[in-house]
């Protein structure tokens, strides 16, 4: 069963930290297998595993953050619906923990009683 998470919090320090690194799903094996896992790293990319996931970590910024941490697409229609919801789950604040202000807890489902 894939866990799903209910965020709390807002977006307090406008530093755009969230949208400066690329989280990535990718295959178990890439965080299991120390052989890939070090050749992918040998190229730049973290692999972390959380949450039952496998992730790449990529430093690639949103092309739309500004110098000062604030997107430049806020309030257009090029602005993606998904950038109002993210982060989504604790994986997409990988790397940002220490400065990201929102939280997450476990949703329920309905079988907790």
């Amino acid at each position: 069963m894939i866990q799903t998470y209910v965020r709390g919090g807002e977006c307090t320090k406008g530093c755009g930290a969230c949208c400066r690194i690329l989280r990535l799903q990718i295959p178990p094996e890439y965080g299991s297998n120390p052989d890939i896992k070090k050749w992918v790293e040998l190229h730049g990319v973290k692999v972390v595993n959380l949450d039952g996931g496998t992730f790449a970590m990529l430093q690639q910024p949103c092309s739309a953050l500004t110098e000062e941490g604030f997107c430049s697409l806020y309030g257009t229609p090029e602005r993606p619906d998904l950038c109002s919801h993210w982060p989504m789950t604790p994986a997409a604040l990988l790397g940002v923990e220490d400065v990201c202000t929102y939280t997450f807890s476990p949703a329920l489902t309905g079988r907790e009683t």
